[in-house]
């Protein structure tokens, strides 16, 4: 996985780009507006050079005598790269051509001491200037001036490498700009990510249930702000989550001192019980009938004070498993049996599924299973045993109505009853609850599914 700070869609990533962008744009801008005007400056001031020079050049060849105008004779007062032309006819060929002259710049050049230059291409310049020449050997007898036309190419001297100069300065400046704007970004961004990190590392503590996590009310005013906000939340959500935990705490020390004190009269009520049960066939109808509902009330009662002593020792982590090596199939057996279920419900296992358990506790898992089967679901249920690597698993399916999706998770609960899905329950809301403590006291797990018409309860202890 890439580091935060290289991700794109990162904070302290995009602030970076964002300045880099900004600066490239506008010295990119401006390296081009200066680039353009420079490279103008640059070619006009090397055509300056090159046309003072000419102009030098040629200043001094204006009215010297000479003895005619032969090449040998205007070698002495012009440069050999010069083309010099008289009335139309080329005296002498130099660097240019003659007939690549273009005829107005030939015309232009009828004023002495006139200078005209046409560029070329980024290299080479075309010079021209007419100057007059005193010819000696004139038929008249007289001094002849005669005007003599010089034009020579010369070269754009320095002005690449001016050019590059200017490009590797440009390039230099604006690759340092970006180094900087990335430095600074990086630096603003990180003013802000810091923050936000220590206020996302402080939330996901908080959602942990470290609730004592405080953040430092520092830095940039909109981030403490929010820190501030954040701190006081947490502060009112642990104030908040303490009164629950001591309300919770309350409420099951309260179930834990009833369900004891309630042990001591029910201790007598049970063989009472069973003596009214026993005498029910001597009592007459109406006194059989409140006989009936005495005992089935206690009997109730009795179930109903065993379970809630037994969620008070989960909730204790009092609760301890009485490990042994046992049978499935012998354990299931022995709880329908004891239950009466031998005939109502159908039994499928191997001969044997061995398993390290607590054979009281999967027994308690067992009947609550088998017993919210009959009493809810629908015939024919059935008990599956069988393993698999590394599980033993103990299966219970009805054909009920079944149990809509939003209940699947709640029917764990404690006191929870589905009354839409399952009809009105008879029983204390207890029994999956307890289901679920004692599996997860042996490390399995346990769930439920409806598949083609039918609730299955699944549960898988791990082999030890």
């Amino acid at each position: 996985m890439r580091p935060t700070w290289l991700r794109v869609d990162g904070l302290r990533t995009r602030l970076v780009l964002v300045f880099i962008a900004i600066v490239v744009i506008i010295a990119g801008a401006t390296a081009g507006v200066v680039s353009f005007m420079a490279r103008s400056w640059i070619y006009s001031n090397a055509q300056d050079v090159a046309t003072a020079q000419f102009r030098d050049e040629l200043q001094y060849s204006n009215g010297p005598p000479v003895d005619g105008l032969t090449p040998d004779t205007l070698d002495q007062i012009f440069q050999s790269d010069m083309t010099l032309i008289v009335d139309g006819e080329v005296i002498r060929q130099g660097s240019v051509d003659a007939a690549t002259i273009p005829p107005s710049f030939e015309e232009g050049l009828d004023s002495p001491k006139l200078i005209r230059f046409e560029r070329l291409d980024s290299q080479r310049i075309m010079l021209g200037m007419s100057v007059n020449v005193v010819d000696m050997t004139a038929d008249d007898g007289y001094d002849n001036e005669t005007l003599v036309k010089a034009v020579t190419i010369r070269p754009l001297v320095g002005v690449q490498d001016k050019f590059d100069d200017l490009l590797r300065a440009v390039g230099l400046t604006l690759a340092a700009g970006v180094l900087v704007s990335g430095l600074l970004g990086l630096w603003i961004a990180s003013t802000l990510v810091r923050p936000l990190k220590r206020l996302d590392e402080a939330a996901a503590r908080a959602a942990d249930g470290d609730l004592s996590v405080r953040l430092p009310e520092d830095g940039v005013a909109e981030l403490a702000q929010v820190t501030t906000t954040f701190n006081n939340m947490v502060a009112r959500n642990e104030a908040v989550i303490r009164g629950l935990e001591e309300s919770e705490e309350q409420s099951r020390r309260f179930v834990a001192d009833v369900s004891h004190e309630l042990r001591t009269p029910l201790a007598a009520l049970v063989p009472v019980s069973e003596i009214l049960r026993e005498e029910i066939p001597n009592l007459p109808p109406d006194a059989a009938a409140a006989a009936r509902i005495v005992s089935s009330e206690i009997g109730k009662l009795t179930r109903l004070v065993e379970d809630l002593i037994e969620m008070s020792r989960h909730d204790s982590q009092q609760a301890r498993l009485v490990l042994d090596d046992v049978d499935l199939v012998e354990l299931t057996e022995r709880t329908l049996e004891s239950r009466g279920w031998t005939e109502t419900v159908e039994l499928r296992a191997p001969e044997s599924v061995s398993a390290r358990v607590d054979s009281r506790r999967i027994d308690i898992v067992v009947a609550n299973l088998v017993g919210n089967a009959l009493r809810h679901g629908a015939p024919p249920v059935r008990v599956e045993l069988s393993a698999e690597p590394g599980f033993s698993v103990i299966t219970v399916v009805d054909h009920g109505p079944g149990i809509s999706p939003e209940d699947r998770q709640a029917i764990f609960r404690r006191f929870y009853k589905v009354d839409t899905a399952r009809g009105r329950s008879e029983g204390s809301g207890l029994g999956l609850s307890l289901a679920v403590e004692n599996v997860h006291l042996h490390g399995g797990t346990i769930g439920v599914d409806q598949v083609d018409g039918r609730t299955i309860f699944t549960v898988r202890l791990p082999h030890r």
